[in-house]
């Protein structure tokens, strides 16, 4: 590289014939400096965080579900989920996949979101429940959402 400061390595050989380890001789050592965490964005002049709207959270929550079924990859669903949800709807997957296994159940049904209720505990934080209906059964959805970085994210996603 150039530019690059070279920086050399002796070896000292004791008597015994053996070579001991290298010795760095450095000129200039790199210094390094704490740098403060970015900032979270907030909400300018003291506006109030708006709620998530429901037709987000139905389609959150059937791509989540797409998802664990095998049907849409992990990656479409990028910004809008955290890396810890990320990790666990990857294991949630690999679950539901052997149970396909060993039900030898090959059906892929297309849910259909019905009931959508959203919660707020704490302004940046929501707490949804959405019913899915996949053919005859219903099964349940329960999704928590926090504020960052001017938008929702989902930080839980559990399929009951």
């Amino acid at each position: 590289m150039p530019g690059a400061s070279r920086r050399r390595i002796d070896l000292e050989h004791s008597p015994g014939g053996s070579t001991a380890a290298p010795e760095r001789q450095d000129s200039a050592r790199p210094v390094l400096v704490p740098v403060p965490p970015l900032a979270e964005a907030r909400i300018a002049g003291g506006e109030r965080i708006p709620s998530p709207e429901p037709g987000f959270v139905r389609a959150l929550a059937v791509q989540g579900f797409e998802v664990i079924e095998g049907s849409r990859t992990l990656a479409q669903l990028g910004p809008l989920i955290t890396v810890g949800l990320a990790r666990s709807l990857s294991a949630q997957r690999a679950g539901a996949g052997d149970r396909r296994v060993v039900c030898r159940d090959a059906r892929r049904a297309r849910p259909r979101p019905t009931t959508v209720r959203i919660d707020r505990p704490v302004a940046h934080i929501a707490e949804a429940a959405i019913v899915l209906r996949v053919g005859d059964v219903a099964r349940a959805v329960a999704l928590r959402l926090e504020w960052a970085h001017q938008h929702w994210r989902a930080t839980e996603f559990f399929l009951l």
